[in-house]
């Protein structure tokens, strides 16, 4: 029986997956102001600091610190649950990425 890891076919399917991965991300942040932001949304969007630096091709070091200034804000602003407010962003680019996929479809 071989193993997945050595079946070239398997690998193959595996790259088209991250690429595929990795565009969907990149037109996720596309409109993000900042790197903050990326990698916030990025983030938000469960994918975790390692793959986050192979998106933005950021530093480990820096994603990191972003990731750890995002966690403490967000734990400093009253009535606000920890993730809400990015949650709310990505909903924002959700329903603006469906909105410009209807207009192109519909116009």
């Amino acid at each position: 029986m071989s193993s997945k890891k050595g079946n070239p076919q398997f690998n193959e399917i595996s790259k088209k997956l991250d690429t595929i991965i990795r565009l969907n991300a990149l037109g996720l942040i596309r409109d993000a102001k900042t790197q903050k932001q990326q990698i916030a949304l990025l983030s938000d969007a469960g994918f975790g600091p390692k793959s986050i630096v192979g998106i933005l091709g950021a530093t480990e070091n820096t994603v990191n610190v972003s990731l750890h200034h995002i966690r403490k804000e967000r734990g400093q602003r009253e009535g606000v649950e920890p993730g809400e407010i990015a949650a709310n962003e990505t909903q924002k680019e959700v329903e603006k990425v469906d909105k410009e996929t209807t207009t192109t479809t519909t116009g």
